[in-house]
Formats: structure tokens, sequence, C-alpha cells
């Protein structure tokens, strides 16, 4: 098992709620931006893959894609599984159940 699948799985199974995330990804951007419209930042973990070379940046996607099979960006996780990307945000907002479904999952009270 390569360092960077056993950083992954320490990362997921280490912190509730998780966001893998690059500050150059517009849709991590976004993803960011409801977290702080619902002043949760601060109960998600952020694994920030920016700060490594483009290699590396290729290795822990890849990584994250080997121990749950997505290597999205973003990809949030709640309670060591996949939640989603962007995508159910955007969905839940359209529907406007985005802050009930922050609630079902524990980001809200």
């Amino acid at each position: 098992m390569s360092q960077y699948v056993t950083k992954a799985k320490q990362i997921i199974s280490s912190h509730k709620f998780v966001q893998l995330t690059a500050s150059w990804c517009p849709d991590c951007v976004y993803a960011k931006s409801v977290w702080n419209k619902y002043g949760v930042t601060d109960k998600v973990y952020f694994f920030e893959i920016s700060g490594f070379s483009r290699d590396e940046q290729a290795k822990y996607r890849d990584a994250f894609h080997q121990v749950c099979g997505v290597r999205n960006l973003p990809t949030i996780f709640v309670d060591g599984s996949v939640w989603g990307t962007e995508r159910e945000l955007h969905k839940f907002e359209r529907s406007g159940k985005l802050e009930e479904e922050l609630k079902r999952i524990g980001l809200l009270n």
C-alpha cells in the first residue's frame, strides 16, 4: 500500500466531514462558499492538494480513487463515506433542501 493510500485512509477515517479540495478548482471554491454561508467551515477538514507538486496531486487523487472509488474535486466525505461532490450541493440548493440535508448529515444543528 502506498503512502498516499495510507494517508487517504487516515484522513477519511479521522474526520467526520472531509473535503478533498484544491484552491485552483472552481467547484471546490463553490463548496467552501456553501460551508461559509452556513457557518460550518470549522467542522470540515479540508485536504488541500494544491500545495503539492502536480505529480503528488495526481497520486493523492489516485489514492482517494483507490480507497473510495472517486477522484473528483471536490469530493465530500461524511462519516468515512463519500457523500458527494458540488453536484449534490447544487441539487439540494435548487430543490430548497440544502439546510435540511446539512442537518441530516450533522453539519447543522
